[in-house]
Order: structure tokens, then C-alpha cells, then sequence
């Protein structure tokens, strides 16, 4: 079988540092691993994760990478396809396109955009996958979405399920360490890693920890991921909880692997997502997850955690509540996980991804 020369734009991973940086990152790797695959990576470099760096970093990408330079990287390095796993891509290419579509939350969950934003992310996300010789995404929930909602023929939508990175396993819990580096007390605590997003469903959460608190007051949240402007009801709850909300902002991966292998309880009551890393991530340290019964989650959580409606928050502290409570629930959750976590790699998602070329290459545009 012929060796594919892909173009990779690697400006996502600059740019990105929830799921679509870590995707951009852990497929390119494994893609540069991967037989009959000749990968060259392209792109900004992303002007590094600090605010300003990350402003530059969109203004050239949008103004001058995406709309000339790009074309011309690929066409220095006279490769047979680009990849754009961002979702954004040029208006013009010479050569086939492959995109990554993580998301349609601008068609599901407009009420998320101001009126300008949501605009111009369905112009640019459309006409991008309308161009592409393969839409690739990370569920089959997702495929059946960008199916229904931009109207991209089946054939063209391809699914590649995301995967886990070894270095998610799980790690002796070791409390005085995170007491001394997070503040964390030697007591039981519920986990959540996310972003400051409305659909992540954070002020649902709280309401939920709080009545878990009646049952269990000497149980912590922590919450890990980058903070933002969070929206009042989120504000309002986390006033009310107090110091039994430990809020750690942004972690290395070697500090998340240590939590995700030492909470009770791993939750993430999400109300959409295209695929779900966190819960993943979770379930390969040994957490016990409860997730929410929406999107892709019950295709990635699968039977080997606990599914809750996300909106009902007595539901959700139920869950918790048992998987906190008792022990051999716990150990019977931290054991399925395990071996489910197992069935998503990265080289599996490279080898479906090298399908998707193959047959861009076969039925061009």
C-alpha cells in the first residue's frame, strides 16, 4: 500500500488548551508513528498559551496563515492532503482537504454565541465542510449530528473515536502530597475538569455537591481546568460552598493522572459533548465516573460508569452519594473503567484517521 504524505496543521495545539490542543497533539504523534503514513507538520506554532501570545496567535492565523500560508506549506512539502483538526480551514486549496469537526454546538446550542460570533463560526465552520474531501469525528453521536444539521453526505463523514495516552494509569494515591501541593484534606473529594463554559454545566454540579455535603460533610470538590468569568448562578454556588470547593486552575498532566488516581468520584454532568477526553482520562487512572446520559458521553463511558440526567441535580448527588458511600460500588466502578479506558488508544484513532485519508484521495472533491 502506497505511503499517504499528509499535511498536519499543528496551530490547534497552540491555540487549544482543553481537548481539541490535546487531540492535535496526541494524534500527531501517533500518526508519526503509524505505517504508510509520511506526516509533516504545518502551522503558526500557535505563539505560545499566554493571552496575548494567544491573540497574535488567532490574528495571524486568520489573516494571513489560513488564507495564504498554509496553501503554500503544503505545497512546499508537496504532500497529498491537509488535515485540519481544528475544524477551521482555508477557503482554497490545492490539494485534497480532511477536517475535523469536534462540535456543531452553534446549531444545537445557539443560545451559547452572541449574535456575531454564532454567525461567523456557521459561515466559516459550513463552508469548510462543504470543501472537505472527508469530514472526520470523534463519535458516532457526532457523525449522526453533522449529518443532520450541515447536511454533509454520509459517506464523506468518517468516525475516528479519540484515545487515551499512556501516561493516564493509575498512581498510588498519595494524600500528604496533595494536601502540601493542592490544599487538598486527607478526606474524600469528588473531581471536575472542564472549562468555564455554560454547557459544561458547573452551577448543576454545585447544587449537587451541596446536597451531597448533608450526607457527607467531610467530602471536597475540586475543580481543575482554566478559569474564567463564571456566569452568576455558577458565582452564587461557589460562594455558598465555600472552602469545600478547592479550585486548582490549570494542572500538568503528571498532577491530573495524581487526582484523577485519588478521588472518590470522578463527575462530569456535561449537557454536550462531541466526544468527552476528561471522563476517558478518568476511567484509565482507576476514577469512578459519573457522566451525563447526553451526546457522546454514554458512547464513551459506555456501562463502566454511572449515567445521570444532567439538568437534575438530586439524580446527579444520588449517584455520587453511592459511588462515594460505598466501597465495593467504587472498587467495581474503578475496575470497569480500567478495562474499558483500554479499548481507546491513540493508534487506533491514527489508524482510523489513515482510513479517512485513503478515501479522501480516492473520492476527491
Amino acid at each position: 500500500m502506497s505511503t499517504v504524505r499528509v499535511g498536519f496543521d499543528m496551530t490547534p495545539a497552540g491555540l487549544h488548551q482543553g481537548g481539541v490542543g490535546r487531540y492535535t497533539t496526541d494524534l500527531a504523534a501517533a500518526l508519526g508513528r503509524t505505517p504508510g503514513v509520511e506526516l509533516h507538520r504545518l502551522g503558526t506554532g500557535g505563539r505560545g498559551s499566554g493571552g496575548f501570545g494567544k491573540l497574535a496567535g488567532r490574528a495571524e492565523r486568520n489573516l494571513l496563515y489560513y488564507p495564504v500560508m498554509l496553501d503554500r506549506q503544503a505545497t512546499s512539502h508537496d504532500v497529498d492532503l491537509v488535515h485540519c483538526p481544528g475544524t477551521l480551514a482555508p477557503l482554497k486549496l490545492s490539494r485534497p482537504l480532511v477536517l475535523t469537526i469536534h462540535d456543531v454546538l452553534p446549531w444545537r446550542l445557539p443560545e451559547l454565541f452572541s449574535r456575531s460570533m454564532l454567525a461567523r463560526r456557521k459561515v466559516l465552520v459550513s463552508r469548510a465542510a462543504s470543501r472537505a474531501s472527508r469530514v472526520l469525528v470523534a463519535s458516532q453521536y457526532a457523525r449522526s449530528e453533522v449529518i443532520d444539521l450541515l447536511g454533509i453526505p454520509d459517506r464523506r463523514v468518517s468516525v475516528a473515536h479519540l484515545g487515551v495516552d499512556p501516561r493516564f494509569q493509575p498512581v498510588e494515591p498519595d494524600p500528604v502530597r496533595l494536601a502540601h501541593r493542592f490544599g487538598i484534606p486527607p478526606d474524600p473529594f469528588v473531581l471536575w475538569v472542564g472549562t468555564p463554559e455554560p454547557r459544561k454545566n458547573l452551577s448543576v454540579l454545585l447544587r449537587a455537591f451541596a446536597l451531597v455535603r448533608r450526607r457527607a460533610p467531610e467530602c471536597s470538590l475540586v475543580l481543575v481546568g482554566a478559569e474564567g468569568a463564571w456566569d452568576h448562578d455558577t458565582a452564587r454556588e461557589l460562594d455558598l460552598l465555600g472552602r469545600s470547593v478547592i479550585r486548582l486552575g490549570v494542572v500538568s498532566d503528571d498532577e491530573l493522572v495524581a487526582l484523577y488516581s485519588a478521588t472518590n468520584c470522578f463527575v462530569f454532568p456535561s449537557l454536550y459533548e462531541g466526544f468527552g477526553l476528561p471522563p476517558l482520562e478518568a476511567m484509565a487512572c482507576g476514577a469512578p465516573v459519573v457522566a451525563a446520559d447526553r451526546a457522546s458521553l454514554p458512547e464513551v463511558v459506555g456501562d463502566a460508569g454511572v449515567l445521570v440526567d444532567p439538568t437534575d441535580p438530586d439524580a446527579i448527588a444520588d449517584a455520587v452519594e453511592r459511588v462515594v458511600l460505598d466501597p465495593d460500588t467504587a472498587e467495581q466502578m474503578h475496575r470497569a473503567g480500567i478495562e474499558r479506558a483500554h479499548t481507546f488508544t491513540w493508534d487506533r484513532c491514527a489508524e482510523q484517521t489513515v482510513d479517512a485519508y485513503r478515501a479522501a484521495l480516492d473520492d476527491p472533491r
